[in-house]
């Protein structure tokens, strides 16, 4: 694990919660990224998987038990009510959501039911594990499958993350993101690499460690955080 050393005056933030939010790029089958994220989260509480694959979770359920994660459950949100699905995730000691590729099935996770729950369990010490297309949604704002953008959870104010990157330079999109807000900070997560954000603005790169961050244009972004 890496540690990266805090701006002055950060042009992104997250909420100060008790929780760690662990964004991680495309999973690698020899990274560390969930074992790491295993021996960080509370086990007093349960584990809550959210899975947009194929095989509804199997695979990253069965991974998750050989590197000795309790007992979990798979809350299907398609299947449940609002209530049960706020209940099964808020009271969740770590929650693991994964999302291979970009689906238009990923809005389901943007309801109100979903963030309000997701809040409460990072408020409450959880750790929340987004892999994948899901981290692309923890940002201010989020790049649709059509290129445009549109607002993400809000788990991090004045951010874009590009997961499955393995840089910024070079990107059209990136270029276009700049030029319509040039304050935004666009994070981008290699296959294998997560950003894991902790309590007290703690701020650590995960596996392979290739996390790239575009600060935007820094004077503007003191001014939005200023205003």
């Amino acid at each position: 694990m890496n540690a990266m050393s805090q701006l002055p005056e950060a042009p992104f933030s997250w909420p100060d919660a008790l929780g760690w939010l662990v964004l991680s790029g495309r999973p690698d089958a020899l990274s560390e990224i969930r074992a790491q994220a295993l021996s960080r989260y509370n086990a007093a509480g349960a584990i809550a998987y959210i899975s947009l694959a194929g095989d509804l979770g199997d695979a990253l359920m069965d991974d998750m038990a050989e590197l000795g994660a309790p007992a979990g459950y798979l809350v299907d949100l398609d299947e449940l009510d609002a209530n049960e699905i706020h209940q099964r995730l808020s009271t969740a000691g770590m929650i693991v959501i994964e999302a291979p590729s970009h689906a238009d099935e990923l809005t389901c996770l943007l309801t109100h039911t979903v963030k309000s729950a997701l809040k409460t369990a990072l408020d409450d010490g959880a750790l929340l594990l987004l892999e994948g297309a899901a981290a692309a949604l923890a940002g201010e704002h989020r790049l649709t499958e059509s290129g445009s953008i549109a607002p993400g959870l809000h788990f991090l104010h004045n951010a874009l993350i590009a997961p499955n990157a393995s840089g910024l330079a070079g990107n059209e999109w990136i270029q276009t993101i700049q030029r319509d807000l040039p304050a935004l900070s666009i994070m981008a997560l290699a296959p294998g690499s997560a950003l894991a954000l902790g309590p007290a603005q703690q701020i650590e790169t995960w596996g392979d460690g290739e996390v790239t961050i575009n600060l935007g244009d820094l004077s503007r972004a003191r001014q939005n955080h200023n205003p």
